[in-house]
């Protein structure tokens, strides 16, 4: 089954058509942030695979990645997104239970938002004709821009080193691009967002112990 919307083509199966107009407009009613961030508005909408359950969604995962994660339940690749059933969150370590569905339907479509941050921050490489934004900044830029950890008090108990490793926890990579994005000029941010290795070096020379500093005398003063 299809559906167009404003921004995305959604193909779905029938089991999962009872999510599809919420997810639409949930999509259609939060992009302008991320087109304003990034300076962009897309020409063309977004394709959205809805995969109706783990076991299928983990191998399409497994192509592209080469391993499975119990947690993963959206990726976005070469102009579209694949995303996970809410119907299948069982069989993830997202599941939640009776009492907790509508936060965790909230968070099921913040997650879409997630992905589509990555589809305008390609759109903005292509743009700028620019190399791979640092991983830190990606990912960071994705949870900013999608409101996942907004309601959520993160210690800032990371360390340099692990801003810099691929498999650092994504609640660091919020922390150091929030204190970015709200403490620099946009001008000056948007040059880091077109190269990894200046965004890398900033990070090293300055942004992670100002960043630091700062998060440590916010949790003392809320002590």
């Amino acid at each position: 089954m299809e559906k167009v919307s404003k921004y995305a083509n959604f193909e779905f199966n029938d089991s999962d058509s009872d999510l599809i107009d919420d997810l639409s407009d949930y999509l259609d009613n939060n992009v302008k942030e991320i087109f304003n961030f990034f300076e962009i508005t897309p020409n063309n909408k977004v394709k959205i695979s809805i995969i109706s359950t783990k076991q299928e969604y983990d191998k399409i995962f497994e192509e592209r990645y080469k391993f499975t994660s119990p947690s993963s339940r959206g990726f976005y690749s070469n102009g579209r997104i694949y995303f996970l059933s809410f119907h299948d969150y069982k069989n993830t370590s997202h599941s939640y239970i009776d009492s907790e569905k509508l936060e965790a339907f909230e968070d099921f479509k913040k997650t879409l938002l997630h992905e589509f941050v990555h589809y305008i921050n390609e759109l903005f490489y292509k743009k700028h004709n620019c190399s791979y934004t640092a991983k830190y900044l990606v990912e960071g830029i994705a949870i900013y821009l999608s409101h996942q950890k907004d309601d959520k008090n993160i210690e800032f108990n990371f360390t340099l080193d692990m801003l810099l490793d691929k498999n650092c926890p994504y609640s660091a990579y919020y922390l150091i691009t929030k204190y970015l994005i709200e403490n620099y000029d946009k001008s000056f941010v948007l040059e880091l967002f077109q190269s990894s290795r200046q965004a890398n070096e900033f990070l090293k020379q300055e942004l992670f112990k100002k960043a630091k500093d700062y998060y440590s005398k916010t949790a003392s003063q809320n002590f």
